[in-house]
């Protein structure tokens, strides 16, 4: 494991233990509630209690999953494209990027995040693949040409 692996997968699990508290808490404070909303003011903060703990919830889903896959680049043989992932897109103009799947910076390849619209479209794409996006400029897309895993 590279060490920008291993720091990503550290952040990953310091990431995973804060949400499990804070959901832990939001929980707990549900729990020491437990009289029904008796005025709109009460209601809106159980709302929002239970809004909170369902997008940490997802969060929590999705953290898994950046582990699972950070844990098998040395194992997954594939060109599917993955966390750590570097891509080779070429654009129906014939211009080509290269672009990184990872949460943190390099220097030498722009960096895409797995929850960005370009990230989500990569995951799981390979060569040949054509993929479509939406950025501010529309909808874009692109051929994924070559994935460079980790080794």
């Amino acid at each position: 494991m590279t060490a920008a692996a291993h720091d990503e997968r550290h952040a990953l699990l310091e990431e995973l233990g804060l949400l499990r508290t804070r959901r832990r808490e939001l929980e707990e404070s549900l729990v020491a509630d437990d009289h029904p909303p008796h005025d709109f003011g009460e209601r809106g903060e159980t709302t929002e209690r239970r809004d909170e703990i369902d997008w940490i919830d997802r969060r929590i889903r999705d953290v898994a999953h950046y582990l699972w896959e950070a844990g098998r680049p040395g194992e997954d043989t594939s060109e599917r494209v993955g966390l750590y992932s570097t891509v080779k897109l070429r654009f129906p103009d014939g211009s080509s990027e290269s672009v990184q799947v990872t949460r943190f910076p390099d220097e030498d390849v722009p960096v895409v995040t797995p929850e960005s619209p370009l990230g989500r479209a990569l995951l799981g794409a390979q060569p040949g693949d054509e993929i479509t996006w939406t950025a501010p400029e529309g909808r874009l897309r692109a051929r994924v040409e070559r994935v460079d895993r980790p080794a």
